[in-house]
């Protein structure tokens, strides 16, 4: 980023993870079909062209889920909310999602002879087991890249009286990007985690995470940062 514009950051209020009962960690699509190496979307675009996906899968494998589990640790140890968002549709043929995002899925099961990528039937659709939901946690699923586009999620928030959000998860600019800039522009204060996310290139992770610090919410480098500030109630 600019030298100049890393000074409008500071512009964007602190968020405060003091308030323990109005916070949530929020894990976006870190299912098999788009967290995992060898099956759904990272096998398919990795059919098309072969290593594309490397930089992706090792980001996962040794940054973004690590980062991930850690966070959800604390979470869990202190009793506080957790908010997994899975993408999917229970029907084969996508029916309640976007015309745009069927016709690119078929695009693509037609090049790669992979089906069902996103159908809730098909195993991929399951959360890595490493962070699996426990008993009692929030799943909310969504038809559309932006959450509060395509599911309950801001009626799910609202009622649970959540107004802060720690942001987690994949593809950063896509639906991590989406949803958060919309729960943004809804009054909801975010913190996005940039090692607890990932995307296929190094820039395009980058370049979300800065457009994001300069006009909607707050972006740290580590899951520690966060757990930290957790730890001694204060802002960040």
């Amino acid at each position: 980023m600019h030298e100049g514009l890393k000074q409008f950051t500071e512009m964007v209020p602190k968020v405060d993870l003091g308030v323990r009962e109005r916070m949530a960690l929020v894990i976006i699509d870190m299912q098999y079909h788009d967290a995992s190496p060898d099956r759904g979307l990272c096998r398919a675009w990795a059919e098309i062209a072969p290593g594309s996906m490397d930089y992706y899968n090792d980001r996962l494998r040794r940054k973004t889920v690590p980062a991930i589990r850690s966070l959800l640790d604390l979470f869990r140890a202190e009793g506080l909310s957790v908010i997994h968002l899975v993408l999917g549709s229970d029907y084969t043929d996508l029916r309640d999602c976007p015309e745009r995002f069927r016709n690119w899925t078929r695009n693509l099961e037609a090049a790669t002879g992979i089906r069902d990528l996103w159908w809730s039937g098909n195993p991929d659709f399951q959360i890595l087991e490493e962070l699996t939901p426990a008993a009692g946690e929030t799943i909310v699923k969504k038809t559309t890249n932006g959450a509060f586009n395509g599911s309950e999620l801001d009626r799910t928030l609202s009622r649970m009286g959540i107004s802060t959000l720690v942001v987690t998860g994949v593809i950063t600019s896509a639906c991590v990007d989406a949803t958060a800039r919309d729960a943004a522009d809804r009054g909801y204060d975010c913190v996005l985690v940039s090692d607890a996310l990932a995307d296929y290139d190094p820039q395009m992770h980058a370049a979300t995470l800065q457009s994001f610090a300069l006009s909607f919410g707050r972006v740290v480098e580590t899951a520690e940062e966060v757990m930290e500030a957790i730890r001694c109630g204060t802002s960040l």
